[in-house]
């Protein structure tokens, strides 16, 4: 465009010459018209397209004003949105914590009243058994003599479950101390106390270990309560199969941060559908006299309690197995 100004404006220049003849400057005029005319031409293409991007501007810029306030529009609802949300928020948060004082008020009372009930009934039938002993003493009717021996049976079951939920509510509560022992020499010595169960005599125990001292630390006073009940366990349900040997087998396990226990015995076959019971409270695998139901139940939280776990690995007719996994113990 601005090299056909520059040539019209040199033609123009060419015409003030007075050396020109009248044809040459009519030639020269006829040609600076044609310039023009195909400038003014172009002009106006130009003009026409200039106004088409206006119009088009001006259509952008009234998009650009509408959303811009839509975007305020949608920018004021969000921050209204937020300030509700922040409020159902913070009134769930109450809620949440208002709640959560409440359970932890009514789990503190349900302590207390576990406590105060196992305890308050211990004592009358404390108080029944010795009154069985001594009409024991006294009673010569057989019949009668039944009747309290089934009395004093039952008051001894009832005493071992209240004993049991006295142990659970205080092991809740309880912190544990880790310090370190040989866990070999521990598991035997748990073991030897149970002498007073009826099966003891004739099960046949074995421990089994990579190395003979396993030294481990974590609470032992829990440990213990870990292994005592696991082994109850196996021997009131040892399976009375006849001319079968009767065995609990300990496997240890030690590695770098952790340890694991297998316990193997030869007891009654748990179904597969029970598997995920048997830790519950007052769950009994079969009907025994002897199964209060709460073993297995207080194995497993007090193995929670030193941040490892107590699984059923599998229970057949011609074995039984669990599996108890401890970490060493980090007090963090």
């Amino acid at each position: 465009m601005f090299e056909k100004e520059q040539h019209i404006a040199e033609q123009a220049q060419l015409l003030l010459n007075k050396e020109l003849t009248a044809e040459e400057w009519k030639t020269l005029y006829a040609h600076l018209a044609l310039d023009y005319a195909d400038m003014l031409a172009d002009m106006k293409f130009l003009t026409k397209v200039s106004d088409r991007l206006h119009n088009k501007l001006s259509l952008i810029n009234e998009e650009v004003i509408k959303h811009s306030t839509e975007l305020e529009n949608a920018k004021k609802l969000i921050s209204i949105q937020n300030e509700k949300l922040e409020r159902k928020v913070n009134q769930r948060t109450s809620d949440v914590r208002n709640a959560y004082s409440q359970l932890l008020a009514t789990h503190s009372e349900l302590d207390q009243f576990v406590y105060r009930a196992s305890h308050d009934l211990k004592g009358p039938i404390v108080r029944l058994l010795g009154l069985c002993q001594v009409a024991n003493l006294e009673v010569k009717d057989p019949v009668a003599i039944e009747y309290l021996q089934r009395i004093g049976k039952t008051s001894s079951e009832m005493n071992n479950i209240l004993e049991n939920l006295l142990y659970i509510n205080t092991l809740k509560n309880e912190v544990a101390e880790p310090s370190i022992f040989d866990i070999v020499e521990v598991t035997e010595k748990v073991y030897q106390a149970l002498g007073f169960l009826s099966n003891y005599s004739e099960i046949e125990f074995n421990i089994e270990t990579e190395i003979a001292k396993v030294d481990f630390y974590t609470d032992i006073d829990i440990f213990k309560t870990i292994i005592k009940n696991l082994f109850e366990f196996a021997i009131k349900h040892i399976d009375p199969i006849e001319n079968r040997k009767s065995y609990i087998q300990v496997q240890v396990f030690q590695k770098s941060t952790d340890i694991e226990i297998i316990i193997t015995y030869n007891g009654i076959e748990i179904p597969t559908s029970n598997y995920h019971l048997i830790f519950n409270l007052f769950h009994k695998v079969a009907n025994l006299d002897e199964a209060t139901g709460t073993e297995l139940y207080t194995t497993q939280l007090a193995a929670y309690k030193l941040h490892g776990s107590v699984i059923l690995l599998e229970s057949t007719r011609e074995k039984t197995t669990f599996s108890l996994h401890l970490p060493f113990f980090d007090k963090k």
